[in-house]
């Protein structure tokens, strides 16, 4: 096996990994609306958003629309849109995990019935917020990783 095919199929786990944790995150917000929805309705859409963007980022993940062509053949450059859609979703990740310190440290922000209440720390949102975090860690890695392809796609044109 040459060296580009070991880091390609590294990549792909790395990806796959990323996908299943974005799922696993997103899936546990959907199950967490109903409860939400009871305390008010502004909560509860807030995390059936937050689930449908996880899963939603999940299953681009596992497509990679920037991995073809318009023809549907493989690229070999992704054209900077991988790095730009893992920085999309570290971004995202790590905004829901500083809301997730604020409701927890201050309170929920300015909106709803609860306003100001400072929300208890739960096994479940815990390992959410560390699935979150793991996921923003390794997209941030992966972006780093396609800085290199970047610049040399920049350097030829």
């Amino acid at each position: 096996m040459e060296t580009g095919e070991k880091d390609g199929s590294e990549h792909s786990r790395i990806l796959v990994t990323a996908a299943g944790l974005s799922l696993a995150a997103g899936i546990v917000h959907a199950l967490v609306v109903p409860e939400y929805l009871s305390e008010w309705w502004g909560y509860g859409f807030f995390f059936t958003l937050a689930a449908l963007a996880q899963i939603t980022y999940g299953l681009v993940l596992f497509m990679r629309p920037w991995a073809y062509d318009e023809t549907g053949g493989s690229r070999s450059e992704s054209g900077g849109y991988a790095r730009v859609v893992y920085m999309a979703g570290a971004f995202a990740n790590l905004a829901i995990i500083g809301l997730y310190i604020i409701t927890r440290a201050v309170g929920i922000p300015f909106f709803g019935p609860a306003a100001g209440k400072v929300e208890p720390v739960t096994a479940l949102s815990l390992t959410v917020t560390v699935i979150e975090a793991i996921l923003a860690g390794i997209l941030i890695a992966m972006a780093r990783h396609e800085a290199p392809a970047l610049v040399r796609q920049q350097t030829t044109e």
